[in-house]
């Protein structure tokens, strides 16, 4: 017979999901950088090591918490003018930071498109009209 000269460990909770002892602020990082662009959920999960589900969710529920935070905080009700308007004025410059880098890649794109399309001399945007099969 012969005995049993290795113990087997038991994988606890720490060391069986690796991924889910990363604190917010790298989540938050990591599923910003998603919606960024900068990264797929694919990428981001071979360049972190998670699996794409479960960075999805971490997006679900960042934009679910984004969504109900300044609800869930103070309550629409309960701000005062100061703090919407200070909350408004955020958000405004927020959104308007994001139009301007969406529309200084669009011009990088429309660039990359028309150094390609002259270098290669082939069309690549698509005719107005034509059918498609």
């Amino acid at each position: 017979m012969k005995a049993k000269t290795e113990r087997t460990i038991k994988p606890t909770i720490a060391s069986r999901k690796p991924w889910g002892r990363l604190d917010e602020e790298t989540k938050i990082k990591i599923v910003s950088e998603v919606n960024n662009g900068l990264l797929s959920e694919r990428a981001a999960g071979r360049k972190y090591g998670l699996p794409k589900s479960t960075i999805g969710m971490w997006r679900d529920k960042h934009n679910l918490a984004t969504l109900l935070s300044p609800k869930t905080q103070d309550g629409p009700l309960a701000m005062d003018e100061s703090k919407e308007s200070k909350l408004l004025k955020k958000k405004i410059e927020e959104l308007t930071k994001a139009l301007s880098d969406a529309q200084l890649k669009n011009v990088a794109l429309e660039t990359m498109i028309e150094v390609a399309e002259s270098e290669l001399k082939i069309k690549i945007r698509k005719k107005r009209g034509t059918k498609q099969s």
